[in-house]
């Protein structure tokens, strides 16, 4: 039983596995031969002729779009992706979990992150594209009815799974197999594909769109200090030998929306189930299993206190990890939801807590930001320290509404 939950959970999709033993089993003396670990199975591409009938698809379309899940960011799978792009032209969005799928010079293809909301560049891209192709998609990251709506375009499912079937979600071919080798085989077949102007457009603003971003976020300064200043600090210390593990709050929108990655699996970002608290825990975990970089890790004061225990864990294993903490005395993210929908907040404020002195106590280093001027100084410290970091940043949440709201065609926020 044992053996075949590790296998449930290692493939064909990986995922959670859940046992439940009795307890006169569990009290039980063991007899027998251990089950040794067993490889995975191999997979080849997905059937030729569904591969043909996609093939064809594609060159009948005006403006395909392709959509990345999460298995898209996987090492294997983001090289074919790439690969894919050159070869096709594709026009390209990814949900907040895919991020890292690309590299740079797939970039001017790019449309950016989709998720929660309906108010992107890459939900434009999607909503006038005639044929969307998923690899590595599953619904928990970004809802079929937000983006498929209309139920009106073709849909390819590329994936080692079938796909989970709804009313928003139907695929037109389904290609399950190896998702690496099934694009390699299907990126000639394809062959250059067709791009609208309307997608052309998108893109080019987006590209322009970004440019001022960045320049804009670099000059935003006092205290509290804005959601963009923070993520333009963190993309300047997030080098290739880094990993970033992201919890969830609002800070993760800024975040998936905002902050670049070019490696696959270097930015890890959580989503379904709500499930706060899980960046420490992840920031451990990655330390362990790639023990030559630095990791950061990313929370809300309210999603850090939910684990923040950890900390002795992070310690005790000397961890080399910085985690940063987006302080605003508050459950930000359920705030805004509440004032979407009751027009008012009600259970999510909480009293200060002195996060330096918090870390320290346990034996990590603690840094707290007092504005803008010094959030990069102060996030280079806690990079350059040999163990457990924390660096409390104050953050200015007083734009979130802006992240609800629709989008301007020139202006990313």
């Amino acid at each position: 039983m044992l053996c075949n939950a590790f296998r449930a959970a290692e493939c064909p999709r990986p995922g959670a596995a859940f046992v439940s033993l009795p307890m006169v089993l569990v009290n039980a003396p063991a007899t027998g031969d251990a089950l040794t670990h067993l490889a995975s199975p191999e997979l080849g591409p997905a059937a030729a002729d569904s591969i043909r009938a996609a093939a064809e698809l594609l060159g009948e379309a005006r403006n395909p779009v392709l959509l990345l899940g999460m298995p898209a960011s996987a090492p294997e799978n983001a090289a074919a992706v790439r690969s894919f792009i050159e070869k096709t032209g594709v026009a390209v969005v990814g949900t907040f979990q895919a991020a890292g799928a690309l590299g740079s010079p797939q970039f001017a293809n790019f449309a950016g992150r989709v998720g929660l909301w309906n108010n992107q560049p890459g939900d434009r891209l999607l909503d006038q594209a005639d044929v969307v192709v998923t690899v590595g998609y599953n619904p928990v990251e970004y809802e079929p009815p937000r983006w498929n709506k209309n139920v009106r375009r073709a849909l390819i499912h590329i994936d080692v799974v079938p796909a989970d079937v709804d009313r928003y979600y139907r695929p037109a071919i389904e290609l399950v197999g190896s998702i690496a080798k099934t694009l390699d085989v299907l990126a000639p077949e394809a062959g250059t594909l067709s791009r609208s102007p309307e997608a052309n457009a998108i893109l080019a603003t987006h590209t322009g769109a970004r440019l001022e971003l960045a320049n804009r976020s670099a000059a935003l300064g006092g205290s509290p200090v804005h959601p963009l200043r923070i993520v333009h600090e963190l993309q300047n210390v997030v080098g290739d030998d880094t990993t970033m593990c992201v919890d969830m709050g609002s800070f993760h929108i800024w975040i998936a929306r905002y902050l670049h990655s070019f490696r696959a699996r270097q930015l890890l970002i959580t989503n379904g189930q709500q499930t706060m608290g899980v960046a420490l825990p992840w920031a451990i975990a990655a330390s362990l299993v790639r023990p030559g970089e630095k990791v950061i890790s990313v929370s809300g004061d309210g999603s850090f206190m939910q684990s923040s225990m950890e900390l002795e864990t992070a310690v005790r294993l000397k961890a080399n990890l910085v985690h940063v903490i987006w302080v605003d005395n508050m459950y930000n993210m359920v705030e805004i939801q509440e004032v979407q929908k009751y027009k008012r907040r009600s259970g999510v404020e909480f009293g200060p807590i002195d996060f330096k002195a918090y870390a320290q106590s346990f034996g990590a280093a603690g840094f707290a930001v007092e504005s803008a001027d010094e959030l990069r100084s102060t996030l280079r410290k806690a990079m350059s320290v040999d163990g457990p970091a924390v660096v409390a940043i104050p953050v200015d949440y007083s734009d979130n509404p802006k992240l609800m709201e629709p989008l301007r065609s020139d202006y990313l926020i």
